[in-house]
């Protein structure tokens, strides 16, 4: 049960959207205590891009059986999304959390980590949008 695409799909996106809400707290900290507008973004851009990326999660879930997808396709989209996901938890989180935005991977370091997280999501989205993308237009 636990490897089939709709159930993780809904597990991992019910965590991110859970992970995305709990980032505004310290985004409402952040904004209480005047800690500066480069921290008060990071912890916004977290919080909202959290909460949307385990929607998408979910709604591609809640679709899914709407959508002319053979299992192997599915599974495909659920888990480049799922990685995709948790590379921005990784990138935007905890990068918030320790002041880096790792938009650009040098110098190396800590820095080319969140870079990594950026690709591994921005990656996985295109995948797993693009086969639902495909499966609704085909």
């Amino acid at each position: 049960m636990a490897g089939e695409p709709v159930p993780l799909l809904l597990i991992h996106g019910t965590i991110v959207v859970s992970l995305g809400v709990l980032a505004g707290f310290p985004f409402w900290y952040a904004i209480l205590r005047n800690r500066g507008a480069e921290q008060i973004r990071g912890w916004r851009v977290a919080h909202t891009t959290l909460i949307m990326n385990g929607l998408l999660l979910l709604v591609v879930a809640l679709v899914s059986p709407h959508l002319e997808l053979g299992h192997t396709s599915l599974a495909l989209a659920a888990w480049a999304l799922v990685v995709s996901a948790y590379g921005f938890v990784f990138a935007l989180g905890v990068g918030a959390w320790v002041g880096e935005r790792g938009l650009n991977p040098i110098p190396l370091g800590v820095n080319t980590l969140f870079f990594v997280g950026h690709a591994l999501g921005a990656t996985g989205a295109i995948v797993g949008v693009g086969v639902v993308l495909y499966a609704m237009l085909g």
